[in-house]
């Protein structure tokens, strides 16, 4: 099996042209010919290069088939979909410019396609096929929608999901240090996890390319991109396994945030400030006030000696205790605080920015404004 320069094994492509062509990996009521495999197609009098060129026949329908343009990689993960779907629907502008194919649907295929892959191609009205025999096609009236599961191929091996467990430590130390190149053993020493973990993990980020290899050591290259991803992958997370006590105090919000820090500084409890409480002030671009903090232990001994009535709405202070693999200083919610003005300890900017992005609506608006006035990120 040889993998081409475009990141598609030539295996595969072939395979999933003959699972089409058979029926193989299709629903019984469609039909696939295909008419180009890994060759080039003549259209307007010069060849365009294209994985695959398909028609597809969906038998309640008996009108003219959907004749689809295929973009074929080995592995197709949210970051390399933007750029897959930028060539596809080149190589589609280029086969329009022949009377032929000039309604020719653009599609992307893979051994594999998650969920999150699947959702962004029907956002974008692009179709796909996987070698499980899952596959969209959404043309005009015409909308087929298989999801079959990962029986025949998985997810790739190695760490499946980076932003899993105590792996997201990593991601979190380089986007809090997006300049800096670092040493396997430096990223172990940061999140207290094996050099052998830290390896996996900084390989798939480098095959996603948001990573390089310097002589200095791994260095992010698409931090931005990195980090919205990120903080959407935290989500179902943080909803599920992220503790949070909901109160209420009629105690200013200065008050009350140096009531809560002087308290657990007493008690050895660790306290890190986040949301509206962990902004500077050039930072702010909301009204809310809440005062919101990370504790790593459970809020029910702060609530009682601070006197706090536990609310369902309107509730104006937040006690979170992060989820078990972030509940630590090694690349956990509590790596590198910050000294905020007020003299209390805020999360870093990135965390800031996850949590902000967590809230939705006016949160997002703030987690934007961060993202260009505070982290500076670029790509």
């Amino acid at each position: 099996m040889t993998t081409t320069s475009s990141g598609r094994s030539s295996g595969h492509l072939q395979e999933l042209c003959q699972g089409l062509a058979t029926g193989r990996l299709l629903p019984s009521n469609v039909q696939a010919n295909v008419l180009h495999c890994d060759e080039a197609i003549p259209a307007a009098g010069r060849p365009v290069r294209a994985d695959a060129l398909i028609e597809f026949r969906v038998k309640e329908f008996h009108r003219e088939p959907i004749t689809a343009v295929l973009e074929f990689k080995s592995r197709l993960t949210p970051l390399i979909l933007g750029g897959t779907i930028h060539q596809v629907l080149g190589i589609s502008n280029s086969l329009r410019a022949s009377a032929q194919y000039r309604d020719v649907y653009p599609m992307v295929g893979a051994p594999y396609i998650s969920e999150s892959v699947q959702n962004r191609c029907k956002e974008l009205g692009i179709g796909y096929v996987d070698l499980n025999g899952t596959l969209l096609l959404a043309r005009q009236n015409i909308y087929v929608d298989v999801v079959r599961p990962a029986i025949a191929y998985k997810n790739p091996q190695g760490i499946k999901r980076i932003f899993s467990g105590r792996s997201r430590r990593i991601a979190r130390v380089l986007l809090v240090n997006p300049f800096k190149p670092f040493r396997l053993e430096e990223i172990a020493a940061e999140t207290q996890l094996s050099v052998g973990q830290v390896f996996q993990v900084t390989k798939r980020l480098h095959e996603d390319g948001f990573l390089e290899r310097t002589p200095e050591g791994r260095m992010l290259t698409k931090p931005r991109q990195l980090l919205r991803l990120f903080a959407k992958e935290l989500r179902t997370d943080y909803q599920d396994k992220r503790r949070v006590f909901r109160g209420f105090t009629e105690m200013p919000p200065a008050r009350m945030a140096d009531e809560l820090a002087r308290y657990c500084d007493k008690r050895r409890i660790r306290c890190a400030f986040t949301l509206s409480s962990g902004l500077e002030p050039h930072e702010r671009n909301l009204r809310e006030d809440v005062t919101a903090s990370y504790i790593d232990m459970d809020a029910d001994e702060i609530r009682n000696e601070l006197r706090l009535e536990a609310v369902g709405r309107g509730a104006n202070i937040l006690l979170m205790t992060p989820p078990e693999p972030d509940n630590t200083e090694a690349g956990g919610v509590f790596y590198k605080t910050r000294k905020l003005a007020n003299s209390m300890e805020g999360v870093n900017p990135v965390q800031l920015f996850v949590d902000f992005s967590l809230q939705g609506g006016r949160g997002e608006e703030q987690a934007e404004f961060l993202m260009e006035h505070t982290l500076g990120l670029h790509q």
